[in-house]
């Protein structure tokens, strides 16, 4: 059994510079690495990962040429699946047999398997007085200098236009309640915030942070009491 999660960087809708998979990129190159061992071996079974927007439709049409059975589902949520977490990816089953009906099965299966997450996300959590919270928390923020870790430089025109759509069509404002920053300014999070990680964010995930809080005031759900 082969199990691949491919580089998926030149897939992701957050890449202003999109490749397909007959590109001359990482993720076209792993995969194709990936596909290049997978003929030489021939592992019964393959299941692989990447990003919703991957070019499943082009891959499965690898796996059917290399003599491979293959089906994919583009648009697995974790939420879904016990997990209280939302990640969403896709994967893709495959078998060595040309005309086998066991991907579609897979398929079948996966759907019977859901089951939204019943447990809370703080069932997961250590308590927020254990050493190893507070060990977490200096590496994550003190350079290997000793010097406290800032944000990326990172250029988010292709994001910002999504959040204000967002924003009009929600009628939340403009105001960022929980990280009282401004577009190339230093972040400012609520008393009993984490200071050290708002610090080390891009705008982007600063802005999304407010656009939850102020997403949620409007359902009457004050997220300071939300994990």
């Amino acid at each position: 059994m082969l199990i691949a999660g491919t580089s998926c960087v030149d897939f992701s809708n957050l890449n202003n510079k999109k490749k397909g998979l007959e590109d001359v990129g990482e993720s076209s190159d792993t995969f194709h690495g990936m596909m290049r061992w997978a003929i030489r071996h021939r592992p019964t079974v393959i299941i692989q990962e990447n990003v919703q927007g991957a070019a499943w439709t082009q891959m499965r049409a690898e796996y059917v040429e290399a003599g491979y059975s293959a089906e994919f589902v583009p648009n697995f949520d974790s939420k879904n699946y016990y997990v209280p977490q939302t990640r969403q990816r896709g994967y893709l089953f495959a078998v060595d047999k040309a005309k086998s009906d066991i991907p579609n099965r897979w398929i079948d299966a996966m759907k019977t398997l859901r089951r939204p997450a019943t447990c809370t996300l703080e069932a997961f959590l250590l308590p927020s007085d254990d050493p190893r919270i507070h060990q977490v928390r200096m590496d994550l923020s003190t350079k290997r200098d000793g010097s406290k870790k800032t944000a990326r430089s990172v250029e988010w025109e292709k994001c910002e236009g999504r959040h204000q759509k967002e924003r009009l069509q929600q009628k939340l404002g403009l105001k960022r309640p929980m990280t009282q920053w401004e577009e190339g300014g230093v972040c400012k999070m609520l008393d009993f915030a984490w200071q050290d990680w708002g610090a080390m964010q891009v705008d982007r995930v600063l802005d999304l942070m407010d656009i939850n809080m102020l997403t949620l005031a409007k359902e009457g759900i004050d997220c300071n009491f939300k994990e």
